[in-house]
């Protein structure tokens, strides 16, 4: 698929990969309606996209609340007369004792995480279905692939979760012509941290588990670099998209023999 000419929407796409990406497809062509919970970054994105010379439109949205997102689909849909392109981006950070962490606090982080996952495809998925054409892009992670801590088990569960429902949409709405791809990031330079909440471990421990995980981040990326990986992919019309190269063989290891790779983790050398 080319861009020129597409309207895409993107969820949390006011700051980190998906301003980078908003940006990146607005360079290829395509105008964008952009959602997000901040409306001072929405509109500083929404301006530089407009600079670009292309249709900006930006939303707001929280895309665990059902009503907004069935809104924002039906202002693109009123605004743009289709979309090409949903890009469900927006998430949060949960980590910390797991032993502590309420429910209530793993509702959150699933709420956003994974169901504005859902309802981004419900929305969408409809009409790119009658269109009989379009491309849905899922940001999952390096988390939704590998444990990287145990600490950030709500995130880990969240992000495999996207994967997993990546890949049976992909079975099910690719024969129906309509593309997906997921998304598994590593390090990215990203405000994320902002609305992590991190629960039941002091600050000492929080920076031993980022100092753990890091290991597994061997490069740290722009959102601008990960938006131009982002296009590749949906004019290739790949499904799986790995930004960090050297993650592969991490994951070729854990597929290989998951039994050794955990006693390999537990025992500090991996």
């Amino acid at each position: 698929m080319q861009l020129a000419g597409k309207v895409a929407v993107i969820t949390g796409g006011a700051s980190g990969i998906g301003r980078g990406t908003a940006l990146a497809m607005a360079r290829h062509g395509a105008d964008l309606v952009i959602a997000d919970v901040n409306d001072r970054r929405l509109e500083e994105t929404r301006a530089a996209i407009a600079a670009l010379g292309r249709r900006a439109l930006a939303v707001h949205c929280d895309v665990s609340n059902d009503a907004d997102v069935e809104r924002l689909g039906a202002t693109a849909l009123r605004e743009m007369g289709h979309v090409d392109i949903a890009m469900n981006n927006a998430g949060v950070v949960l980590r910390g004792a797991l032993e502590q962490i309420s429910v209530a606090d793993w509702e959150w982080s699933f709420d956003i995480n994974l169901l504005g996952v859902v309802r981004g495809i419900r929305t969408f998925l409809p009409h790119m279905l009658e269109r009989g054409s379009g491309h849905i892009i899922n940001t999952g992670s390096v988390a939704g692939l590998i444990a990287l801590t145990g600490e950030g088990a709500p995130y880990v569960a969240s992000k495999f979760a996207i994967v997993g429902l990546s890949e049976a949409l992909a079975l099910y709405a690719r024969p129906k012509g309509v593309g997906v791809s997921v998304l598994c990031p590593g390090s990215v330079d990203t405000n994320l941290h902002e609305t992590e909440r991190v629960i039941g471990i002091t600050p000492e421990a929080a920076l031993a588990e980022a100092a753990s995980s890091a290991a597994f981040h061997s490069v740290l990326m722009t959102p601008d670099q990960i938006g131009e990986i982002v296009v590749d992919a949906v004019q290739q019309q790949r499904f799986f998209v790995l930004p960090d190269q050297n993650q592969e063989a991490i994951i070729v290891q854990r597929a290989q023999d998951m039994n050794a790779f955990i006693e390999a983790r537990l025992q500090n050398r991996l």
